[in-house]
This record gives C-alpha cells, structure tokens and sequence, in this order.
C-alpha cells in the first residue's frame, strides 16, 4: 500500500469519528504524523463544568476509538514503530504539528484558531516510521 492510499484510508475512517480537521506531515528522522481535531467547545470549565467535562470525556472517547484503528491499519501495512498522542497526552505539545498542519494560526493566547472552528476543537495524533 502507498503512503497517500494509507493516509486516505485512514481519512476515510476518521470521518465516522466525527474528525473535523485532518492532516498529514512528516517530522524528523522520516517520522509521519497523522493529526485529527474533534469539535469541542472552548467553554471555560469554571463557567459550565459539568457539561463541559462531560463534553470532553466524550471527545476522548471518539478520538482514542479513531485513534486505535487508525494505528491497526498502520500496523497492517508493515509499519514497526507506531504511537498515538491522545487528547489528553502531557507527553509532547501538538499545537505547533497541527499549525504545520494548517489547522490554523496561533493566537494571542497561544491556541490554535482556525478559519471555520475557531479554538473550539482538540488535537490528537499518530505516529508511525
């Protein structure tokens, strides 16, 4: 299998994971990551938080589900080293991947704005060489 036909393959599965944004780049040492935004609202947690936390417990579900199939099909098409970045990961900044990404711009505060989304999505990731 390609690159291009993976990475559209796992496009075409992340549409029923309600991704938004997706894109593609390639880091260091040939590293190629795969990135997804989930809609989410950018609500203040100490404004509404019950549904906020209920919101984004959601959100983590939905990605982490996308994630773990998109990480099987890596691993079908022969890839050894493959790691995802959840929503929640501490490990690692996705926000200068998903800028590169075109995702958006940073803002003033530091999140990233898009076009159409606004602030109001979180980022998850693949990884794979």
């Amino acid at each position: 299998m390609k690159d291009i036909d993976l990475i559209n393959k796992i496009y075409k599965i992340s549409d029923k994971h309600n991704v938004i944004l997706k894109g593609h780049i390639i880091i260091s040492r040939n590293t190629n990551v795969i990135l997804f935004a989930h809609y989410c609202k950018s609500t203040l947690f100490y404004k509404d938080f019950f549904n906020v936390s209920k919101d984004v417990l959601n959100v983590n579900k939905m990605a982490n589900k996308n994630l773990k199939e998109a990480k099987k099909i890596i691993k079908n098409a022969g890839y050894k080293k493959v790691w995802a970045k959840g929503i929640f990961s501490v490990y690692g900044d996705l926000r200068p991947l998903a800028v590169e990404a075109n995702f958006g711009k940073w803002g003033n505060n530091g999140i990233i704005v898009n076009d159409k989304y606004g602030s109001d999505f979180l980022i998850s990731a693949i990884f794979y060489k």
